[in-house]
């Protein structure tokens, strides 16, 4: 007898994995027949139906995900075409200039320079000497263009020197990058009345950029016992780490 129940459990594990590849309703039959049969092949269609029903769920699940993830691109992509546009008119509204939309293509930081690569050029009607702005402030300028892309100065550049001016008391100064940290002003008077978090706009005097581009805030102010200027920490309007829509303002300077 035991070697009879023996054979017929295992007849019945047999039938019980081979209905795994059948129908539904086939192996609910099976599924039926095994209870009433009250052996261990049971135990074994149990777990394989939990098996393939976790898979199904999982399987409903990726897609699920799949379509969730396929609708955030698309709300993505259709975010940064509004932030573009609102930044293009926000700056169309304030400055008297005609911009051309550049988005961050490449990245190029060097020893004692750093430029990027951005997605407009001559047939967009950019030039050599024209500002780059973000969405908080100035970025740069151009100082190579190609047909399609042109190539901005960043004002992390070591080489930078940028006329600017404290937009509360018009004093003028010279912003220029450190090799590590925040920007610093030159020539900034003993006497001038600078705190932490002063705007610093472009001054329009040295004819490279137009007066009134925002370059950064005030962070730091030092007076030195024993220089006739301050020391003025600088933090840029624009994060330059993390760059993704600007404009190129199409600016050139008056003539002579």
């Amino acid at each position: 007898m035991f070697n009879a129940r023996l054979l017929t459990t295992i007849v019945l594990a047999g039938l019980a994995s081979a209905l795994v590849a059948l129908d539904v309703t086939g192996h609910l039959q099976a599924r039926a027949l095994l209870v009433r049969a009250k052996t261990p092949a049971y135990n074994l269609v149990s777990l394989v139906t939990e098996l393939r029903e976790g898979e199904r769920r999982r399987a409903e699940l990726a897609e699920r995900l799949a379509r969730r993830s396929a609708t955030l691109g698309r709300a993505e992509s259709y975010r940064r075409e509004n932030e573009a546009l609102r930044l293009g008119l926000g700056y169309r509204l304030e400055m008297p200039y005609e911009w051309a939309y550049a988005p961050l293509l490449e990245r190029r930081p060097r020893t004692w320079l750093e430029t990027a690569v951005v997605g407009a050029g001559r047939r967009e009607g950019v030039a050599e000497g024209m500002p780059v702005v973000g969405t908080r402030g100035l970025v740069g300028r151009v100082v190579r263009a190609a047909a399609t892309t042109s190539e901005v100065e960043l004002l992390t550049s070591e080489r930078l020197r940028l006329a600017v001016r404290h937009a509360s008391t018009g004093t003028l100064a010279v912003y220029y990058a450190g090799a590590e940290g925040p920007g610093r002003l030159a020539y900034v008077p003993r006497t001038a009345d600078f705190k932490v978090g002063d705007l610093i706009v472009t001054s329009g005097t040295s004819r490279l950029y137009p007066p009134g581009l925002i370059v950064g805030y005030v962070r730091a102010v030092d007076r030195p016992f024993d220089s006739m200027f301050l020391e003025v920490e600088v933090t840029p309007a624009e994060d330059m780490a993390a760059l993704e829509n600007l404009l190129v303002v199409k600016w050139q300077p008056p003539a002579e």
